[in-house]
């Protein structure tokens, strides 16, 4: 049997993809006419038509969609393998990537870089951050190592993918010590009161809301805040009350610390997400965060 040509399926995938050969050929670098011809001798060679025109566009036959699903499986694969490899250098220095869900608490992603470098401490971290549908296909191409997220995972995200919780965090209600002396009796004295929320989609904010409807109070809400850093920031400032985790309430100590409105729990929790690619071999700082890190 002769040896199946790569560079042809990869050319192959790549017009697939596109969807034309004229879209391909800006991503390959090719000419049109160089494209054309390998694609009819990986047709010869598996015997079987791929591609059908229709309407100026080629679409795939029902060998061609098997065929590319193959194809994708080959080449993430040698994605997969390659990413391997670099994140295990010669010199035993270790890399991962972790991306960071925007809005999740930097103190969370501190206590997570910080273990890892407390297991690794030669490792090479790089952290950025973005939605988590981004994020996902980020780690889908291999340009990730893990995700740390607030929420397990989108609904598109497949089954390709691994979710740990690494905690459930408390979160309570604080505010800067001047603020703080000033409120009344809780929780009635919340009426009223300038709020900082978390915004939308933060796993705590309907959480809050529904706690002050059990409480019967409507505070001011004055700012609905993603970034947890400033949203603690401006408590700092005394410009409202914020719903804070408390990883996150005592990265603001000691100086100029926020306070604590009450030692009762509040019932309210912000769960944190550990994800990463299902993968042969697991980049070992990945491995090991989804297995032993927790908050």
């Amino acid at each position: 049997m002769i040896p199946l040509n790569y560079h042809h399926l990869y050319y192959f995938q790549i017009v697939a993809q596109e969807g034309s050969i004229a879209k391909a050929k800006k991503k390959l670098l090719l000419a049109q006419p160089t494209i054309s011809g390998q694609l009819r001798e990986l047709e010869r060679q598996l015997g079987r038509t791929l591609f059908e025109r229709k309407k100026q566009r080629l679409h795939l036959t029902e060998e061609g969609r098997m065929v590319l699903d193959y194809a994708q499986r080959i080449f993430g694969l040698g994605s997969e393998m390659l990413d391997a490899i670099n994140d295990r250098p010669l010199l035993g220095r270790l890399r991962a990537q972790i991306g960071l869900v925007t809005g999740t608490p930097r103190a969370i992603a501190q206590a997570l870089v910080a273990h890892l470098f407390k297991i690794f401490p030669r490792a090479h971290l790089t952290v950025r951050d973005g939605d988590l549908p981004y994020l996902e296909e980020e780690l889908r191409s291999y340009r990730l190592d893990l995700i740390l997220s607030d929420e397990p995972q989108s609904g598109a995200a497949g089954r390709e993918f691994i979710s740990r919780l690494a905690g459930r965090l408390p979160v309570v209600l604080a505010a800067a010590p001047r603020l703080a002396r000033k409120l009344g009796r809780l929780p009635q004295a919340l009426d009223g009161i300038p709020m900082i929320m978390p915004a939308h989609p933060s796993q705590a904010y309907h959480q809050v809301l529904d706690l002050f409807a059990r409480w019967k109070v409507t505070p001011d809400i004055v700012a609905e805040v993603q970034d947890v850093e400033l949203a603690r920031r401006l408590a700092l400032e005394g410009r409202g009350v914020v719903p804070l985790n408390r990883v996150s309430l005592k990265a603001s100590r000691p100086k100029g610390s926020l306070v604590a409105l009450r030692t009762s729990p509040l019932g309210v929790y912000e769960p944190v997400y550990l994800i990463a690619r299902e993968r042969r071999w697991l980049n070992p700082m990945a491995e090991h965060a989804l297995d032993h890190f927790r908050l």
